[in-house]
């Protein structure tokens, strides 16, 4: 397929992570490749992170219904927990992958993928996993555990709940600021040592971060390690892609 276009549906309730996703995505295909970038606004609550999956399946779905009626070749749900994934692929006719199935495929030819996920650390955060098993078993889903080197985890930090809810009102981009500050931050602490452990000890050739706000943050970690680092949008976006151009 010529020219596909790609949507990229980041399934929060605002806009804080659009232009940072829209950053990374864009320069990851190539230039006859459409990309843009959605969310659930109006949808789903307003908030920073992932909503309760009870008020976030059926407007997601909705939104990659009509993702495939509005002439998209392929969809990316740009959460690294894949969620409604495999529902999504059974309601449309179009390619559909998460950023955790990219990295599993994506990893197969270059050697044992390590995954390092976001550790909670505070703020408005119950709606994220608090343990690896999400990772295991979606990695065992894709059919790739015999790649998998294992999962680590790094800090992710998140403003307290009553600064998030003020900063979504007042000053969005500020609000997207400090959580990527801390992200930053955190990598540096943390990220870039786990990564190098996972080479070390777990033979990983391939490192993935399992947060999608880490995107664009990364360069730091692969200029640490011996191993391939895969950022947690730009790997989808060029999977989506293939699939987009490899389909009839």
């Amino acid at each position: 397929m010529a020219n596909p276009k790609i949507l990229v549906l980041n399934p929060n309730g605002t806009d804080i992570y659009d232009q940072a996703t829209r950053e990374v995505a864009e320069p990851a295909v190539s230039s006859d490749t459409e990309v843009v970038v959605r969310n659930l606004a109006g949808s789903v609550p307003r908030t920073a992170f992932l909503p309760a999956p009870s008020v976030l399946m059926n407007p997601l779905l909705e939104a990659v219904v009509q993702a495939e009626k509005d002439g998209f070749d392929a969809i990316v749900i740009a959460c690294c927990d894949d969620p409604g994934l495999q529902d999504a692929k059974h309601l449309v006719s179009v390619p559909v992958t998460g950023p955790m199935e990219a990295a599993a495929y994506t990893a197969a030819p270059l050697g044992r993928l390590a995954v390092i996920a976001p550790r909670i650390e505070s703020g408005e955060n119950e709606n994220l996993p608090t343990d690896s098993n999400w990772v295991r078993r979606h990695i065992h889903q894709y059919g790739m555990y015999h790649n998998f080197a294992g999962v680590r985890h790094a800090p992710c930090p998140h403003p307290p709940k009553e600064d998030t809810d003020r900063l979504l009102d007042e000053d969005i981009g500020k609000l997207c600021d400090i959580v990527r500050s801390g992200m930053a931050n955190a990598l540096q602490e943390t990220g870039i040592n786990q990564a190098r452990l996972a080479c070390e000890e777990d033979d990983a050739n391939v490192v993935f971060f399992a947060c999608t706000i880490w995107s664009g943050l990364l360069d730091p970690v692969q200029v640490a390690v011996p191993a391939q680092v895969l950022d947690p949008v730009a790997t989808p976006v060029r999977f989506a892609e293939m699939l987009a151009k490899n389909t009839a």
